[in-house]
């Protein structure tokens, strides 16, 4: 009896390790989302040479403010965790009218990662709003509104 369970665990070893295995060259693998190194980007797209001021974090890390001008992007890199609960949020502002959004950019969900195509997540802040890039569609999704435009 103690030879089949000795068995069964190996076997079972193997097969996890087959699946992280396969699982970390796979492009897409929704089983295992933890296994990627995602990548969230917040662009300054905004016209007429406005700066965005832009504040991200999570439950536990505090990213920081960044002055961003325009063309530029604020950029960072994390694996979610095991209990899928990962998430960031941003708050934005434009600098001249003082408009500003507050939105989640990285939580837990299959359609957010299939329009991130399972690696990079890019929201831009444009004059009317904010955009989701939909990397499968090559297009962007206005997504939040600018509040006090």
């Amino acid at each position: 009896m103690r030879g089949s369970k000795t068995l069964v665990l190996i076997y079972a070893i193997a097969l996890l390790t087959q699946i992280s295995a396969s699982s970390l060259s796979a492009e897409k693998d929704p089983l295992f989302p933890e296994f990627i190194q995602w990548h969230v980007y917040v662009v300054n797209g905004l016209c007429n040479n406005q700066n965005l001021l832009a504040t991200c974090k999570s439950r536990d890390d505090d990213l920081g403010t960044f002055n961003l001008s325009p063309g530029t992007n604020l950029t960072w890199s994390f694996r979610t965790n095991f209990f899928h609960s990962t998430m960031f949020w941003c708050s934005v502002s434009k600098e001249q009218d003082k408009a500003s959004a507050s939105f989640e950019v990285f939580w837990y969900d299959a359609r957010l990662f299939n329009k991130c195509q399972w690696k990079n997540c890019i929201w831009v802040a444009k004059d009317d709003g904010i955009y989701l890039t939909d990397l499968d569609q090559n297009q962007d999704e206005l997504r939040y509104k600018w509040e006090g435009a």
